[in-house]
């Protein structure tokens, strides 16, 4: 009975010890399977981000060459200097290698994606000036129809642009996001991962020593552990190492460690870091052996570099947990290194990426801010020789138009009307221009009162009826007043010119407060537009009306849709031919006023 007892005893140890060893090696095989899966998961993120960052930088580049096959178009039409033209074709090509660039780029199946490059590439062919104009040798002044045709389509050609790189833009951020998500997911997996090897090795070195104790010396279940373990062991995709605790001498070492440092088992067993390691790694490592034993507990390195034999210098991710004897005094060094060379390698390139991409981005601020400056000043320049020309025009008409006959009163009046119309538009540019150079002045705004002084500027002097308003509450914002007075001006202007001869002409000026913002709209029952050309709205020198039913510029919508933007904001349209129009722009709701604040009118 007693036989039969101690061999119960024994088999029911043996069957809970072999249990024990099953569990361990799943859960060891389930975190592994995790972090592998956090592997595959930041690489093809990775790839994601790469060719996300490619795109942006191909529509970065494309922008920058366009903005300098424009800048030569308009030198060569002022000059007729051959090198203009040079230069342009240079730039041209670049930018249609960039086209080229992106429709291998984009994926085929992404069809909008795919649509943007095509419209992107027929705009930067209209902007491209015709051969019989290249041959001529004719200067053209700036006003000139050639000149003003120009301006247009590269204004509409950096729209497409932009509209076109905001999709890639925000993807890029998004794949950036997940890039980073996915890095520390698979450092966290690893940690764990390493964490639960390292608690089940110990665990199974402590099972095996108490199994030992309970059942005697059983050489047959010894080796059946030992086994066990190192099939564990060497499954195990990192480096996992043991050192005697008192000298510090390699004892075990796996294959994947063999593998990684390039050395056999045969010539670590026995040896120490300074055997194979250079004196600084040598010290490192020992430092932190020591450290790991003196605090009794794991200790984690996240990264530190070793040099191998055959895969050069790799960087590791290591945790060491000191293992104890009977005595309660550290008996072996147990560690766990995995080789996070290639991850951190992914790390660097997103991070040289993003550098890359605000360089890229810098340039072209810098390169449009160089354009803009340069319309700015040729346009500053017209209005001296313009004035001239107005003003011995008029001279003309007063002291010596009786003498004129009719046709020659008509030219003489066509030159004053298009003096006239040329300062109008000069002065738009300005305005246009120095809405992007100027500081935002904010302050709380009282949208109620600013919009009744627009309403009186609008009709006051009108030979015509003026229009029904009406106007709902409007809650004030923060912003720039004198801007945010243009754009109120600019939207009922319109609302109020495209009226005319209406019957029973109808303006209504409300506002929809939001979680998020506030959406303010002017609408009305005017002559309205064909949608499929609300795309040129807000668009310089863009008009969808004839100049003479409905005089203006083509400026004041695109001075009002950069006003908005620069406070965050987002504008735009939508109408029916012979039905009205509604003219909406939203204004974020942390530009709102916070109650108490003084109000600013429109001055």
């Amino acid at each position: 009975m007693a036989k039969q007892g101690a061999g119960s005893t024994r088999r029911s140890v043996e069957h809970k010890t072999l249990a024990g060893f099953a569990l361990a090696g799943a859960v060891l095989l389930m975190v592994i399977g995790a972090a592998w899966l956090a592997a595959a998961t930041f690489v093809g993120t990775a790839r994601h981000v790469r060719a996300s960052m490619e795109i942006v930088t191909a529509y970065e580049r494309f922008r920058s060459a366009a903005a300098e096959v424009a800048a030569n178009q308009y030198g060569w039409l002022g000059s007729q200097e051959p090198q203009f033209l040079i230069e342009r074709n240079a730039a041209l090509s670049a930018a249609r290698q960039q086209v080229d660039l992106l429709r291998v780029r984009i994926p085929q199946g992404e069809v909008e994606r795919q649509r943007n490059v095509e419209v992107l590439s027929a705009a930067l062919e209209q902007t491209v000036l015709a051969p019989a104009l290249e041959a001529s040798a004719t200067p053209q002044s700036q006003g000139s129809p050639v000149w003003t045709q120009l301006q247009g389509q590269t204004v509409e050609l950096r729209r497409v642009v932009d509209g076109a790189m905001a999709p890639e833009r925000a993807l890029y951020r998004l794949q950036l996001i997940k890039a980073r998500t996915a890095i520390r997911w698979l450092y966290a997996t690893v940690a764990i991962a390493a964490v639960v090897m390292l608690l089940a090795l110990a665990w199974l070195l402590l099972r095996i020593r108490l199994d030992l104790r309970e059942r005697g010396t059983v050489e047959q279940n010894l080796q059946q552990a030992n086994r066990l373990l190192e099939s564990l062991l060497e499954s195990i995709p990192a480096m996992v190492f043991a050192k005697d605790a008192h000298d510090l001498r390699f004892v075990r070492v796996n294959r994947t460690g063999e593998q990684l440092l390039g050395l056999n088992r045969e010539e670590l067993i026995g040896k120490n870091d300074y055997d194979f390691f250079p004196a600084d790694q040598a010290d490192h490592f020992i430092a932190k052996d020591r450290e790991t034993l003196a605090s009794g507990s794991i200790v984690v390195i996240p990264e530190e570099k070793i040099d191998t034999r055959d895969h050069g210098r790799r960087t590791l991710h290591t945790f060491k947990v000191p293992v104890r004897g009977d005595d309660g005094q550290p008996m072996l060094l147990l560690g766990i290194s995995l080789d996070i060379t290639e991850q951190k390698e992914a790390e660097r390139r997103i991070v040289a990426l993003n550098e890359e991409l605000t360089r890229q981005a810098q340039l072209l601020q810098s390169s449009n801010e160089e354009l803009e400056s340069f319309c700015y000043s040729v346009s500053h320049d017209l209005r001296a020789p313009l004035r001239a020309i107005n003003g011995y025009a008029r001279l003309l008409e007063q002291d010596y138009g009786p003498r004129f006959d009719t046709e020659g009163a008509r030219y003489l009046r066509t030159i004053c009307n298009a003096c006239d119309r040329m300062a109008q538009l000069i002065d738009d540019l300005l305005e246009f221009s120095r809405i992007g150079r100027q500081t935002l002045e904010l302050e709380p705004v009282d949208m109620e009162a600013m919009v009744g002084k627009v309403i009186n500027d609008a009709v006051g002097g009108r030979n015509e009826p003026p229009p029904v308003i009406e106007t709902s509450a409007l809650p004030p914002v923060r912003g720039d007043r004198n801007m945010l007075q243009l754009v109120w001006l600019n939207l009922i202007d319109n609302a109020v010119k495209y009226t005319t001869g209406v019957n029973a002409p109808r303006i209504s000026i409300e506002a929809e407060p939001g979680a998020n913002e506030i959406v303010y709209s002017v609408t009305d029952n005017g002559i309205g537009f064909d949608m499929q050309y609300a795309d040129k709205l807000f668009g310089v020198f863009q008009r969808l009306h004839s100049d003479s039913r409905f005089p203006g510029t083509g400026v004041g919508l695109a001075i009002a849709q950069r006003i908005v933007a620069r406070h965050g904001g987002r504008i735009w349209a939508s109408s029916e031919p012979g039905r009205g129009s509604r003219f909406s722009f939203a204004m974020p709701t942390d530009q709102r006023l916070t109650q108490g604040e003084p109000l600013a009118a429109a001055g």
